[in-house]
């Protein structure tokens, strides 16, 4: 009782206190995390029958909002019931301030946006910070709810009031009808505070104060937008006084894998004044019922009530096959529901196990982030994200950094997408491994706080396969008092660490080419490997996968890797909603400083979800189905030990096509799924047969079925006018039965003409250069390329040579460029009007000068440009397809007929880039739907094929909404290109195998042909 006095003695002085009387702030004292919070718990689920019920009151919709810029100038008596706020404006909670209208939003990747001062956050930074001016701003909400005269359990005084947060952002104080209630941080957690003595009949008035930063944000240093508010759902929690405070289920096979053991315990709290007696406790699971009566609890105590159990023939929880058991919970009338998946985690030597099989984790990384409203995710969300993981093959989601929203693990644990869950612990700008908050006792109780809320909430989860400490964060004594609080909670998971290896179960590294982490995997020999981070998915990206996946499946030790990341982490223009191809911002875009500029767009799908080309690329190299081609017959692996060939359905069909036979098989769901339906290709491969018959001569493309003469309309190439040759004070230009062909002294076809209609807007022409990605530039790519830019326009003519034979004329030039080489271009133009082109690149021996020795080694691509009228906005082709492809990035796209608006051609990307490119074309058709003219390129060996409605300098601007556009169509004509690169993108350059080298010869041809 004593005790008890000098808490509400405690309690009523605390609450007394303005907030900046101190002249210790809590949310500047690292030794502070909390005042008043409940302990963490796991999540309680009501039947969903019960789901609108009174036990759980949404606070949700609009409360009073005041915005102040630091917390000097904050309404500090906001709070008292007598502060009239029907004045002040309305805002959305769940949502984030920044997104709503007050201050900006700031993207940052490692520095701090607030002078770095831990644990103060209200120092004087670099003057073009944003907080230099706003030095912490502050939000004060208001909003009111109504208790009834009654509970669900008799009178007000029969019920407690628990006050839930989801998650606020960055630091708050919480005051009902005046009375100051607590204090949280650890702002991706929630936080829940006992409200039951300060409630009142009727109407009650919430009023919540957050800080946008706080000592808390040193450990919260994470790659994304800085984004504050409470951003999470806000509920009204009402309980019976005794009632299930926290419960722990554990449920693994035994032994011979066909029968499992679980253990339930339940802890039973009594928030009453006076002991309880003879409580009622139970858990049902599969159907069993298994009870306890509790004799005795006192008032204020939690007691814990253990139940075991063992179920004969249980079905494993696996991705494949997520097999939940129902749960329910029961205390003195109050019921919950639950599920367990029996599943088993170990390591073995170097091998992690699931079920006892060596699994292989297929993974990505994902932000909490929604275009429009930031960092507040709604349901249809999260199953939008879970379905496409889901359907892209993906077994493993790692919530990084910072634990999700409890749907997203409920999603996964039904779906069946294996979790890496992770604390929200990341200290980046002091350094990876750092003991400046690694090994400070201050900072103990905040990385231990992050660690128990994590695994207290998320602890029942089958989907829950690795705990992770942080990301990017300290190493020492802090993260270890993190790991043994988490081994004192569960020991059914593995832990993983990355900034410390000492105290991870699971070696990392991150973002290595595939040579060095088959290196990397090969020296670790005490435990399993793997990258929790690679292929950065930044803009076009994500090339030479299968490289990487080729050796994590020939390597028993490494368990897998994880894409970084799935989404772009856009934020959507004001206005620009009703557009089809809204703009997406990034940082700076707002004004914001510090920023990481376009950093935060390295998604697998766009803002809008949209899947990018890339992602079918990590689709096709997930799959879990690999198949092979044997003396004609096609095989069938599983590379997932719970996948089962026979799982699925097969159809196979075949395309014969000048000489080659197409041979595509498909593995299709035999049964709808909570993420797709009965029929959804979960695997696919294509193989050939025999050899394309490319056209070398006018002869061979008579009988071609994708082309026509371009300048007449005959396919008879022997029986019209020879082809008559004119020159010019310009160059030559040959006559044709129905037009002409214009080639001007630089080796360009100017103009061609037919029938009266200018078919060029600008020259067809040698071109080296290729507009940059994202990993490109990071690489600087035309710093050290430059020269290539400009290389075929400041090619210098050497020799002019016409000359006819029969129904063709021959245009011959010879150029020297200024990167040691010769290029011969030869145009031959037959009387019908088909165009063959011949370009042919020679190296001219050694190079002296180191600059351009080093540049030469990487071409950007060889080929030719020419552009079109904007009319031709129809393209079709027989080559990979139908998404954008590169030569390290083609696997998924396979060979094939398609057909496709040119503005579906084109890729837009949230940073406009080089895009659009599909390899191994055989023939390219441009067709007028108002003209009806076509014009079609046939290659004499497979060509890379770009088209755009706009000029390749257009690609240099900001944003999409920037570009010029429908003037005409630039079309690239190349032999080859280089590759997206696919490591990181922060300087590491595409993989030499899908780069062209400048030092090696390079000749191909091709026909342009049209009606």
């Amino acid at each position: 009782m004593r005790k008890k006095m000098m808490t509400l003695l405690w309690m009523a002085m605390w609450a007394a206190m303005p907030v900046l009387a101190q002249e210790h702030h809590d949310w500047e004292d690292a030794t502070i995390v909390s005042r008043g919070k409940l302990p963490y718990h796991a999540t309680l689920q009501l039947p969903s029958k019960e789901a609108e019920c009174k036990e759980i009151v949404s606070l949700d919709g609009q409360w009073y909002f005041h915005w102040s810029k630091d917390p000097a100038s904050r309404p500090a008596d906001f709070y008292k019931s007598t502060f009239d706020v029907s004045s002040w404006p309305t805002i959305q909670v769940p949502g984030n301030w920044q997104l709503q209208g007050y201050g900006k939003p700031i993207y940052t990747n490692v520095k701090y946006p607030f002078k770095k001062d831990a644990p103060y956050v209200t120092g004087v930074p670099d003057s073009t910070y944003y907080s230099f001016d706003h030095r912490n701003p502050v939000g004060s909400y208001v909003t009111f709810f109504d208790v009834p005269q009654v509970s669900p359990y008799g009178s007000i005084e029969d019920a407690s009031y628990i006050l839930h947060f989801g998650g606020v952002k960055s630091a708050f104080y919480v005051w009902v009808n005046g009375q100051k209630v607590g204090y949280s941080q650890n702002s991706m957690s929630p936080s829940e505070f006992d409200i039951t003595p300060y409630i009142i009949k009727g109407r009650n008035r919430l009023a919540v104060e957050v800080y946008r930063w706080s000592d808390g944000s040193y450990l919260e240093d994470i790659d994304m937008w800085r984004l504050s508010g409470i951003f999470r759902p806000v509920q009204l929690l009402v309980r019976p006084l005794v009632h299930i405070a926290d419960y722990h289920l554990q449920a693994q096979p035994c032994d011979n894998w066909k029968d499992g053991d679980f253990v339930a315990t339940v802890k039973v709290c009594n928030r009453g004044r006076n002991a309880a007696r003879n409580i009622p406790v139970s858990v049902t699971i599969d159907g069993q019922l298994f009870t306890q009566n509790v004799k005795h609890i006192a008032a204020g105590d939690t007691l814990a009530v253990r139940f075991d159990g063992h179920l004969s023939g249980v079905r494993l929880w696996t991705p494949h096959t997520p097999n939940l058991y129902p749960v329910t919970l029961a205390c003195d009338g109050e019921h919950f529901e639950s599920h367990v998946g029996f599943k088993k985690v170990e390591i073995i030597g170097e091998v992690l196990k699931v079920n006892g099989q060596n699994v292989k984790l297929r993974g990505v990384n994902r932000h909490d982030h929604h275009p429009r409203t930031g960092r507040y995710c709604d349901p249809a969300t999260y199953e939008q994200d879970i379905a496409l993981m889901k359907q892209c093959n993906i077994n493993l989601l790692r919530v990084a950094v910072y634990p999700s929203d409890p749907y997203l693990y409920e999603l996964c644990d039904r779906y069946g997408i294996f979790v890496m869950d992770e604390a929200n612990n990341e200290s980046h700008d002091y350094g990876i491994g750092n003991h400046t908050l690694g090994d400070d006792p201050a900072w103990r109780a905040a990385h231990v706080d992050r660690a128990k809320s994590l695994v207290e909430r998320d602890k029942n989860h089958p989907s829950v396969l690795i705990w992770s400490l942080g990301n990017e964060a300290s190493a020492g004594l802090n993260p270890k008092a993190m790991r043994e609080a988490i081994l004192s909670i569960d020991t059914t998971r593995v832990i993983y660490y990355d900034s410390d290896r000492s105290l991870s179960d699971i070696y990392d590294d991150s973002y290595l080419t595939p040579e060095n982490m088959r290196r990397v995997a090969q020296r670790v020999n005490n435990r399993p490997f793997m990258m929790r981070e690679y292929g950065h998915a930044m803009g076009n990206s994500m090339g030479n996968l299968k490289d990487y996946w080729d050796i994590i499946y020939a390597d028993s030790s490494i368990c897998g890797a994880a894409v970084w990341d799935w989404v772009d982490q856009g934020l959507e223009a004001v206005g620009s909603s009703q557009s089809a191809n809204p703009t997406y911002l990034y940082g700076g875009d707002f004004g914001d400083q510090p920023n990481n500029g376009t950093f935060c767009i390295n998604g697998m799908v766009a803002p809008d979800r949209k899947p990018h080309p890339h992602y079918y690329e990590v689709q096709y190299v997930y799959q879990p189905i690999h198949f092979s081609m044997h003396e004609g017959r096609i095989e069938k692996k599983s590379m997932d030990p719970f996948v089962h060939v026979d799982d699925f359905d097969y159809i196979l069909d075949t395309l014969q096509v000048g000489g080659e036979r197409l041979i595509n098989i498909k593995a299709l769901l035999k049964h709808d799924t909570p993420w797709a339906k009965r029929g959804f290709v979960v695997a696919h491969e294509q193989f050939v047969e025999g050899q394309y018959a490319f056209p070398q001569s006018f002869g061979d493309i008579s009988t071609n079925e994708f082309t026509s003469p371009l300048l007449s309309g005959s396919t008879s190439h022997g029986k019209v006018k020879a082809a008559k040759v004119k020159r010019t004070a310009h160059g030559v230009t040959i006559l044709t039965r129905h037009g002409q062909v214009e080639i001007d002294s630089t080796g360009a076809i100017t103009q061609i003409t037919a029938h009266g209609k200018q078919w060029l807007i600008a020259p067809l022409e040698p071109h080296f250069w290729k507009p940059e990605n994202d990993n490109q530039h990071a690489a600087k790519f035309a710093q050290r390329l430059a020269i290539w830019q400009s290389a075929a326009e400041e090619r210098q003519l050497q020799a002019f040579h016409v000359s006819q034979h029969k129904d063709v004329a021959e245009v011959t030039a010879t150029f020297t460029l200024p990167v040691a080489a010769k290029l011969i271009l030869v145009y031959t133009i037959h009387s019908d009007g088909t165009i063959k082109v011949d370009a042919d690149y020679q190296p001219q021996g050694n190079v002296s000068d180191k600059s351009l020795a080093e540049a030469l080694k990487t071409m950007p691509k060889f080929g030719m440009r020419m552009r079109l009228p904007a009319d031709f906005s129809q393209v079709s082709w027989y080559g990979r397809g139908p998404l954008e492809n590169y030569p390290d990035r083609k696997l998924s796209q396979h060979v094939g007929r398609y057909a496709m608006p040119l503005s579906d051609y084109e890729v837009e990307y949230v940073n406009p880039q080089d895009n659009g490119n599909r390899c191994d074309v055989r023939s390219f058709t441009l067709s007028s739907v108002t003209t009806q003219r076509k014009l079609t390129i046939l290659g004499c060996q497979p060509l890379c094929i770009r088209a755009w409605d706009y000029v390749e300098e257009e690609l240099q601007a900001a944003h999409p909404n920037e570009m010029h556009r429908g003037d005409g169509v630039t079309v690239n004509i190349d032999l080859n290109i280089h590759g997206v690169g696919g490591v990181d993108s922060w300087g590491a350059r595409t993989l030499p195998q899908y780069t062209v080298d400048g030092r090696k010869p390079h000749h191909y041809s091709f026909f342009i042909i049209g009606n």
